[in-house]
């Protein structure tokens, strides 16, 4: 702590019942997610470009909680539909940064959630 080596990234706040970002996180601080970032070539130097995928992935793991409320469908939350959201939301990036030469987050969201209710309407069918 006394280095720097460590830092809160998002703390609890028990009044709001939520987690709250760090100043050093919406800023790009953590040595740790530069780290990570620096090993892929978008995000590389692009703290804004960084801070945006971390958001849509955000956004994404929120339908799916909002989905599973929606329709009652706690398989939602398991993990093998997680994992097949997550395989979905890799090649989905891929797609649209080779189409759009960049990792757009909306043009994403816009094909994840369309990838979601079809997925959501195959398990009502059955």
């Amino acid at each position: 702590m006394t280095e720097g080596g460590f830092m809160d990234l998002m703390k609890y706040d028990a009044k709001k019942d939520a987690l709250e970002i760090s100043k050093d996180l919406i800023n790009g601080d953590s040595e740790i997610l530069k780290a990570i970032a620096g090993n892929i070539k978008e995000f590389a130097g692009n703290w804004d470009a960084v801070w945006d995928n971390i958001m849509l992935r955000g956004k994404i793991k929120q339908a799916v909680v909002d989905a599973a409320k929606k329709t009652e469908n706690k398989e939602l939350l398991e993990a093998p539909f997680t994992i097949k959201a997550n395989d979905t939301f890799h090649v989905i990036s891929d797609n649209v940064k080779e189409e759009v030469g960049a990792l757009d987050p909306k043009v994403i969201m816009l094909r994840w959630n369309q990838w979601l209710k079809r997925e959501i309407r195959k398990k009502e069918l059955k």
